[in-house]
């Protein structure tokens, strides 16, 4: 039997076990909207009108998660678990054979994590 969690159950959890809040993470982040695009390009392999459709359809605090998420999840965790469950969506379907976020994987997280949910990028 799999053992799955939700990207949301996860980071929940994450927070909780580094007795942080979503805002303390939050407000210690880039608030500048091209530096968090920029630092997401870095991350998910999409272009700059896909970006720009991003920056517009998202906060700067959801912008910021996104960020953060990706990171602590598919790219300072390699494995695709968390505390021995499957991370849902899993790894595999998020992070492409160059290691960057596919344009599909971020869609996937961004529902996952109740942003834009149905709104393809």
């Amino acid at each position: 039997m799999r053992r799955i969690i939700t990207l949301r159950e996860a980071l929940r959890d994450f927070l909780r076990d580094v007795g942080l809040s979503l805002d303390d993470v939050l407000s210690a982040m880039d608030e500048d909207p091209r530096g968090i695009i920029e630092s997401l390009k870095m991350r998910v392999d999409i272009g700059e009108h896909e970006a720009r459709r991003l920056e517009r359809a998202l906060t700067t605090r959801q912008l910021n998660l996104l960020v953060f998420v990706i990171h602590v999840f598919y790219y300072a965790n390699p494995s695709g678990y968390y505390k021995g469950y499957l991370l849902y969506p899993p790894r595999e379907l998020v992070v492409g054979e160059d290691g960057k976020v596919t344009a599909k994987g971020l869609n996937l997280v961004l529902r996952s994590l109740g942003l834009m949910p149905g709104v393809a990028i």
